[in-house]
């Protein structure tokens, strides 16, 4: 290919683009070798001082007179931009001209024949691993080429540690904490020094342009190799630290931020395109391992500029809204460990994606990240400060959620105590804090306090909020559960049958808060033993609006479709759709265990009708 792309090349000039490590100068090499007999004197000149490498292949090709007419080539390694080629150009030897380089695509396509040279795939870098490497599996193999990024140099590295009898997990807890000493030593196929050493005259040269974007490209590394949408940057002015104290802050906007991702793409370690800056995996693998203290902090911060700079909820105020956004988003917070939040802004922001993985139902995934950001707030702020308080709410929601009650009891009680201190008894967040301690205090067996918290709560936010106000007709609904859970049914259903119908005038049909209350309606109808035909009608219909809403895989719809199948089974003697039943108690016990309630039920249904699992 790359013959017939040399042969087509405008004013003979073709440039083989790619980042670093991908193969360039093999290629360039293997390809010299081949055909230098068709011409008449090669030059292969090094970029970066103007010289030959020591040793290379095609040294002796060099300098060879003009013979028989034949073009001269010309080729020069590691051109980092086309405005450097002026001073590689040579009047003595016009003929055809092969660069590679690690600068965009885009600069060189107005007069040069661009030759993309990409990382192996996958299935490539698995299967090279595997060959050179005789007792590596395919699964080893995919996590070293994954960290790697499917690099051939830096899978040579890989290569070269495993058969002197370094183990998986060994080579890459090396390659994490210890880069220097993996991807030190001298590449294969005279690559000149060392892969790292290529990586840190990148971060040089960036950093004599400008030190802020060395920090930028640093931070876009903790947050990678998920690729950054520029896209998705807001447009309200942020902040950058000051890089001497990280405690001065300057204006920063984000048209500024969306220039620094173009500069970042021409670095070598990162590309930018169609609005995406992807980081080299094997930059992102190795930043943290290769970062001084300082360095560190400096990335942290502007991990935190980042984030913020993301935060989807900028143009999107309802939190249900701005799914979409959050999903372009979100792999970039979920890279980012909580416990390396350095501001309030972050952690605020942090907490928001949190409460979006639990509106996604994955509130189990989220724990210990909720956890780690809360003890990661007390530790930054006071306890008493707005943003450490929101953390924890979300936390409060998840361990709900999860029906970890007793957690829920008692970080509630921490949670209501400090912000009664904050915006005292009737403070909006008091009570919608009091309020989600309901349920949880309710499940724990404190069924009558549970009742009585309710109704106080209510009292207090029909007084200071209104009758209608969401907030309001929340703490409504979990009084209607709490009536439920003290075998009320009576004034489970009334409170429930007044309340949905309130939320659905408010809110909407298909909002999560109705559809929470609706399956909570259904399960009271289907515990009164006299509306069945109502608990199944409503459950069918909250399943159908859940499926809309809140995608199939979401373990509220498992909760749902087990209301239907059970309340069913009881009221017939079968169940409405078995599928529905199996996959509804494998959810169940995927999210709850086995000791839920609903997947004992399932499970003692299904041994009544002689099914088994």
């Amino acid at each position: 290919m790359l013959d017939r792309r040399v042969a087509q090349a405008p004013w003979g000039t073709t440039v083989l683009v790619g980042p670093f490590g991908v193969g360039k100068r093999h290629i360039a090499s293997e390809w010299v070798h081949l055909n230098a007999s068709r011409f008449g004197s090669v030059h292969w000149i090094r970029a970066r001082d103007g010289e030959l490498p020591h040793g290379h292949p095609v040294a002796e090709a060099e300098s060879a007179p003009d013979v028989g007419g034949k073009p001269a080539l010309v080729v020069i390694d590691g051109l980092r931009s086309w405005t450097d080629y002026d001073r590689f150009q040579r009047g003595d030897t016009a003929g055809h001209v092969l660069i590679t380089s690690s600068g965009p695509a885009a600069e060189w396509g107005g007069w040069a024949e661009v030759v993309p040279v990409l990382p192996w795939d996958s299935r490539e870098a698995i299967g090279y691993l595997r060959t050179n490497i005789g007792s590596l599996g395919a699964e080893d193999a995919g996590r070293i080429a994954h960290a790697l990024g499917n690099l051939p140099l830096a899978l040579a590295y890989a290569e070269a540690w495993l058969n002197r009898g370094c183990s998986v997990d060994g080579f890459l807890n090396a390659l994490r904490d210890r880069p220097r000493a993996v991807l030190g030593g001298a590449g294969p196929d005279h690559y000149p020094g060392s892969l790292i050493a290529r990586i840190e005259e990148a971060r040089n040269s960036l950093a004599s342009t400008d030190r802020w974007i060395v920090h930028l490209l640093d931070a876009a590394a903790l947050l990678g190799p998920t690729p950054l949408p520029a896209r998705s940057i807001g447009t309200r002015p942020l902040y950058r630290p000051d890089d001497d104290t990280l405690s001065t802050e300057i204006a920063l906007h984000p048209a500024e931020l969306s220039k620094a991702f173009p500069v970042l793409g021409k670095c070598g370690l990162s590309t930018f395109d169609d609005a995406l800056l992807h980081v080299s995996p094997v930059y992102c693998t190795t930043v943290r391992g290769l970062l001084a203290q300082e360095e560190k902090r400096q990335a942290a911060r502007w991990t935190d500029v980042l984030l913020v700079a993301l935060d989807p909820r900028d143009s999107v105020p309802d939190r249900y809204r701005a799914r979409e956004r959050w999903q372009l988003v979100l792999p970039s917070f979920l890279a980012c460990h909580p416990h390396e939040v350095v501001t309030r802004e972050a952690l605020t922001v942090m907490a928001a994606a949190y409460h979006h993985m639990s509106d996604l139902g994955r509130w189990q995934e989220v724990m210990a990240l909720v956890e780690v950001l809360y003890r990661r707030g007390m530790e930054l702020f006071t306890q008493d400060d707005a943003a450490a308080l929101g953390v924890g709410d979300v936390l409060l929601r998840a361990y709900t959620s999860a029906h970890r009650y007793a957690d829920a009891v008692k970080l509630g009680a921490v949670l209501r105590e400090r912000r009664i201190s904050v915006c005292g008894p009737i403070g909006i967040d008091t009570l919608r804090c009091t309020s989600a301690v309901i349920i949880p205090l309710g499940g724990c067996g404190h069924v009558a306090d549970s009742v009585e918290l309710a109704q106080e709560t209510l009292v207090a936010q029909t007084t200071r909020l209104g009758a209608d106000h969401r907030d309001t007709l929340l703490t409504k609904s979990r009084r209607a559960v709490a009536e439920r859970m003290a075998g009320r049914w009576r004034d489970a259903v009334a409170t429930g049958e007044a309340v949905l119908e309130a939320q659905q005038h408010v809110l909407g049909p298909a909002h999560p808060d109705v559809l929470s209350t609706a399956y909570e309606l259904a399960c009271a109808y289907h515990e009164s033993g006299v509306h069945t035909k109502d608990a199944i009608d409503l459950f069918a219909e909250t399943l159908r609006l859940q499926g809309q809403m809140l995608g199939d895989d979401h373990p509220a719809m498992a909760r749902t479709a087990a209301g239907l199948e059970l309340v069913h089974f009881e009221a017939y003697g079968t169940l409405q759709s078995a599928e529905r039943c199996w996959g509804a108690l494998e959810r169940l016990r995927q999210e709850f265990g086995v000791g839920d309630r609903d997947v004992y039920r399932l499970e003692q249904a299904c041994q009544a009708l002689g099914m088994r699992w």
